[in-house]
Order: structure tokens, then sequence, then C-alpha cells
């Protein structure tokens, strides 16, 4: 006896009773998307299904359980998402239409049928075949929540209130002091060099999100370019320093409290550990960025626009007061200059000091870039005076504070739990700016958590939807709170556990969460480069002018951050090259362990990719992976012969090599990278215009 997949029906207003009489050759149905993993949000949109036979075994079977077979399968024989190429064949529709959606994700899952699921997502048995009329009712009431959170639209200023507020956090507050320690009084060009640097990378990263607007874009666009085993190294890279920002803001928030609650931090020469009390503190603060996470995205984004305005009017003041004339009191006499470092001490302040990481945030608006309005100035405009903008007024305020603690800091010792720039404004006897300054060193770092901790989610998502990490992270199924919420507080639990081990592997010290977070963060950033370059056919709206612009911006920006990476010193760099190595390896072989553990199998649900590494020479995804692991490994032996202590002397000869070794390995990355899409087309979001 043929069985067929149940009509969703009642969502579209037919009766039950008709759809038992109607004849079953052809069934109208809904196609949940959550299932079908990447077949876009709009999961109850019409499907046209046909049965098909004899029966076969299911491809997207649940992993450490054996082949679900089915007495038939259902081929989609026209859908309105529109899967094409090799994937669009599985499902019968080799010329499906791409439709006009930002948020399009590509059927790239290998899942030939993934409509008969249950309501956890998992696969059905024969006698499971019929959705009831519950679980229909509640995946409709889920794909609403997701269909809601892609059509969200986002206006300037909340854009503007998610790049500040990733932005201004706790950097400003504890990278001056960092800086001048390794660049003396030259610590401000360091901010300077920075904040020139993220301006070349966002240009590059705004012109592909603009390009291919796609929430979730910065994993699912190197997905789209350069495939699986790329898309999971810099999804690893991004997951781990997204993650990383929640705890290290939270010891921010504890080192903001240290003036008045004693016994939080143990300082030490290099370093500042946390004692248990602090260690108390941190983790509490941590769950409540969390928690705040978890309130609707409507007045999450009204959050992020308010605090950000508060939050940025403390270091606007304390630049106007304490460089103003006149303001020089007995209390607060100026410091002597000692000069600087030079150039080579810069380049060490950059990352190491927390000057990248003060930067690091301008790019949650591209984390939402398929969310931005279309109205008045477009998406493409808003998402460049958003960034542009943080980025440009950010490099002015961080260098001009940098001169103030440069010009007053023989005033305050690092012994000293208080911040330096309240510590200046009481000794100005600017007390009303000393309790602000201090209000704002819990309140800086609380903002920049909460939007890290939002926008980890979207990107996780994108990498769950993709199969390449549990599909359960890909939405907000079982919330704690109304499904219209869309919380994903399965991906903040987990950002949450990630967060904690870091913390205790570098036992609470910031300078070290620093630096792990400023080497990920540039190879993250060096990819969009790749990407763009790579998908330029495919990117039809931008002239050819255009097209050589950003070709050698992006040649550039790849091979500045690879020499940024060089000048951090061996130190940072072995730090953050464990933890990326970490992190993917976790990717790529969790999938193979959930098959041959059934216990793991029930409980961790993702497609496995690392065996296309066997085939590296015949596969362009493979090769892709093996030349970015090559160039990792060979910019991490160079930086160790010349800049650590091995070989210090070689220095600047070695930092010549690496800067054709970025240029030689942008250029095989781009070739492998195309040889991908000439074989698998990629599915890309296009741009839509302004509309009045």
């Amino acid at each position: 006896m043929k069985r067929y997949i149940r009509s969703s029906a009642v969502t579209f207003g037919i009766a039950r009773a008709r759809g038992r009489t109607q004849h079953r050759s052809s069934t109208v149905g809904s196609v949940r998307s959550a299932a079908s993993g990447e077949c876009g949000p709009a999961a109850a949109l019409p499907v046209l299904v046909a049965p098909v036979a004899p029966a076969r075994s299911v491809a997207g079977r649940r992993p450490g359980h054996g082949p679900a077979e089915l007495p038939e399968v259902c081929r989609v024989l026209n859908t309105s998402f529109g899967c094409v190429g090799r994937d669009a064949e599985r499902l019968g529709d080799p010329h499906g239409p791409v439709p006009d959606e930002a948020s399009l994700i590509p059927c790239r899952s290998g899942y030939a049928v993934d409509a008969v699921r249950g309501a956890e997502g998992q696969p059905r048995t024969p006698r499971e075949g019929r959705l009831s009329v519950q679980e229909t009712r509640r995946d409709n009431r889920r794909a609403a929540a997701r269909t809601e959170d892609e059509q969200r639209r986002l206006s300037l200023l909340q854009l503007v209130g998610l790049a500040a507020g990733g932005v201004f956090g706790s950097g400003w507050l504890l990278g001056a002091h960092n800086a001048y320690d390794t660049a003396g009084s030259t610590a401000w060009i360091a901010w300077l060099v920075g904040g020139s640097l993220m301006l070349l990378v966002a240009w590059v990263m705004v012109e592909l999100s603009s390009a291919a607007p796609k929430t979730g874009g910065l994993i699912f666009l190197p997905l789209q370019s350069s495939g699986p085993l790329v898309a999971t190294v810099v999804a690893a890279g991004l997951w781990i320093f997204y993650s990383i920002n929640l705890a290290s803001e939270a010891v921010a928030m504890t080192q903001g409290l240290s003036w008045n609650v004693h016994r939080l931090l143990v300082r030490h020469q290099h370093s500042t550990t946390l004692t248990p009390a602090g260690w108390a503190y941190t983790l509490a603060f941590m769950a409540v960025i969390s928690a705040v996470n978890l309130i609707a995205p409507r007045i999450l984004f009204r959050l992020y626009t308010g605090l950000t305005a508060a939050k940025l009017v403390v270091p606007v003041l304390t630049v106007a007061l304490l460089v103003a004339p006149g303001i020089h009191h007995d209390g607060l006499p100026p410091s002597p200059d000692h000069g600087g470092g030079g150039l080579g001490a810069v380049l060490p302040a950059v990352v190491n000091s927390g000057v990248i990481y003060a930067y690091v945030g301008f790019q949650a608006p591209l984390d939402f870039a398929g969310n931005i309005k279309r109205r008045g100035m477009g998406e493409a405009a808003r998402l460049r005076w958003a960034v542009f903008g943080t980025i440009a007024a950010s490099t002015a305020l961080y260098c001009a504070l940098q001169v103030v603690f440069t010009r007053y800091h023989l005033s305050w010792s690092p012994d000293n739990p208080e911040s330096p720039y309240a510590h200046f404004a009481f000794a100005a006897s600017l007390t009303w700016l000393g309790w602000l300054l201090r209000i704002d060193a819990v309140a800086s770092p609380f903002g920049a958590g909460l939007v890290f901790a939002q926008a980890v989610t979207r990107e996780v998502a994108a990498l769950s939807r993709a199969h390449l990490t549990h599909r359960g992270l890909q939405s907000a199924r079982n919330a704690s709170l109304k499904q219209r919420y869309d919380v994903y507080w399965l991906v903040l639990l987990v950002d949450f556990f990630i967060g904690v081990i870091v913390l205790e592997l570098v036992g609470g010290d910031w300078d070290a969460l620093v630096a792990i977070t400023g080497i990920l963060t540039l190879i993250v950033y060096a990819f969009p480069g790749v990407v763009l370059v790579s998908l330029q056919s495919q990117l039809a709206q931008h002239s050819r002018r255009r097209r050589d612009l950003n070709t050698v911006l992006a040649r550039l920006s790849f091979a500045l951050i690879a020499l940024i990476l060089y000048g951090a010193g061996w130190a940072s760099m072995w730090r953050g090259m464990v933890a990326l190595a970490s992190g993917s390896l976790l990717l790529l072989l969790l999938p193979v362990l959930s098959r041959q553990v059934p216990a793991l199998g029930r409980v961790y649900d993702a497609k496995e990719h690392v065996s296309q590494l066997a085939r590296w020479r015949t596969e362009p995804p493979a090769r892709a992976a093996f030349g970015l692991i090559v160039y990792l490994g060979a910019l991490m032996l160079l930086t160790l012969l010349g800049n650590s202590s091995v070989r210090a002397d070689r220095e600047f000869p070695v930092g010549v090599c690496v800067f054709f070794l970025a240029l030689a390995a942008f250029e095989f990355l781009v070739r492998t990278s195309r040889a991908h899409i000439r074989k698998e087309a990629p599915v890309l979001p296009a741009p839509r215009p302004p509309t009045d």
C-alpha cells in the first residue's frame, strides 16, 4: 500500500476531508525548511509532490542508526524555493527557478528526502509517515518564527547601534595601557594603523555583503565559493572568537567592578588572573548577557541603539574635558614624553595590545545583511554608512583617548583597580565624570557582549542549515519564550560553554583572550577578499572598474592581514592557531564520530565532509582546504623563524617573504574556488533595489 506525505492543508484553508478523497497521485503539501535544511525560510510555501516507486533508503538518515527504509520516496517536481544544479536533480527539478530572496540557502545537504520528518527534525519510520494536526501546527509556528526573523528589516539607526555597540566595548578602557607599554608615545599610531586596516577590510566585506546580502553571510558565502571544508575552517574561527568575546567582555565587567569589590583579581607582572570570587562574577555576567538575548529581537535592537548612544557620550566627554585648556590641576600633572618604539613596536601593539580587539564588532551589520530596510536609500547605502561611519568615528576617538592616556599616564599605576580615565577624572576634580566612567566600565563591555551574543546566533544558524554542524542549532525550536521571539537559546548555551572552556585554559587573563581573539579575527576577516574575487563573475551588478578596484583591495587586505599576523609574534600566533585547529577538527570529526557512536548520533546530526580530503587531487573544495592549511602552517613557521626568540634578527627579510607568501596563497585559493564554482554553481541572494 502506497504511503504519501500528509498535506499541511490546514494552513492553506483546505479541508482535511477533501485531502483524503482527492486523487492521491499528487498532493499539495508544505515542506519544512528546517527539515530540508537548506531550501529557504519560507517553510509554509506550497510545493507539488508525487509518489515515486520503488522503495529505496533515505539519504538523510539519522546518524548512528541504520538507513531508514521507506516504501517510496517523494520527488519535488516544482518548488517555489528553486534548488538548482546537482541538488535540484536529487529533488527532480534540475531547472528550478531561483527566487529573488535574500535569505535563500542552497540545497547542498545531500539529503534526498527530508520532507518525511518528525517534530524534532528526525527521520520518521514508515509507520510514522503522517504528520498529526498538532505536529503540523507546531511546525508551522516554528516556520513562522524563522520567516519573521528573515523578514525583519533593520533601519540605519539600528545598524549603527549594532556596529558601534560591538566596537565600543572594553577595548578602549583596557587597551590604552597595553598599547603604551608596547609602543610608547607612538601608541596612537597603532590605533590609526588598526583603524586603516579595518577600513580596508570593511570595504571588501561590505562590497561582498551588499552584492550578495545574506544574514549569516560570513559563513554562507565562503561555503558557496570554496566548498564545505574551507567554510568549516572559517566558521570555526568565527564561532570561537565570537564566543571568546562573551568571556572577555565579562572579564572586563569584573575588572570594572574591582575598584569597589575587592579580591576579584590577582595581578602578576605580565598578566591578571581571576580569584574564585572573580570567577563567580565573570560567570554571572556571562549568564546575564546570554539571558538578555532571550528577549524579543525588536526590543533587543532598541536596547542596542539606546545603550550605544549612552555609552558613546562618556568617552567623548572624557576627551573633550581632559584635553581642554585650563584642566591641568595639581592632582593631574602632564607626563613627560619618553619617546616611542617605532614601527617595530607598533605592529605587535596592533594585535597584542587590544587594538584589533577594540575594532572587532564593526561587522555586526554584515551578520544581518539580509535583514536591512530597502526603503529610501536602500540596503547597500545603509550598510556602508553604518560600517564605514563607525570605523572612522572609532578610529578618531581611539587615537584621542590614547593621547589622553599618554599625556597623564604617570599619575596612574597598573596596580590601581580603577580605570585610568576614571582616575584622571577624579584627579582633575571632575567627580561626576569619574562616576560616569565607572558606570561605563561595566556598561560598555555589557553592550558589546550583547551584540556578539546576538550576531553569533545568525552565523551558527547559517552553519547549521548547511549541515556543517548540528542541525538543531538552525532555528528557535523549543524556545523557552513564545515562538515568535525567534530565540536561538541552544546556540547561546553552546557559546557560554565555549567561553567558559577558553576562559579556564587562559586562567581568566583578559590579555590572553584578546590576543587569541585578534588572531582569529584577522584570519576570518582575510577570507571575504578571496570570496569576493572568486564570485566576481556571479556579481553582475558590479561594473568592470569596480571589479578591478575590488580585486586590488582584496589582494592588498589579504597581504596586509598576513603582515599584521606576522607582526603579532609567535606567542600570540600559536595560541590563536591552536584554537582554530581545535575548532576545525571538532566540527570536521564530530559527524564521523556520530556515525560510529550511536549514543552521540542521537544528539548530534551533521553531514560528514572530512572524507573529501582524500580526493584532494580531483575535488576543488579539498584542494582549497589543503591550500588554506598549508598557508596557515607556513605563516606560523615564518613567524617562528622571524618574529620570535628563535631568530629575531631576521624579522624584516622574513616579513617580505610573508607578504609574497600571502599573495601566492590568495591566487591559489581564488583559482581553486573558481574551479569549484564552475563545477557546482553557487546559489546567491540578489540585492534588491531601493523602494519608496
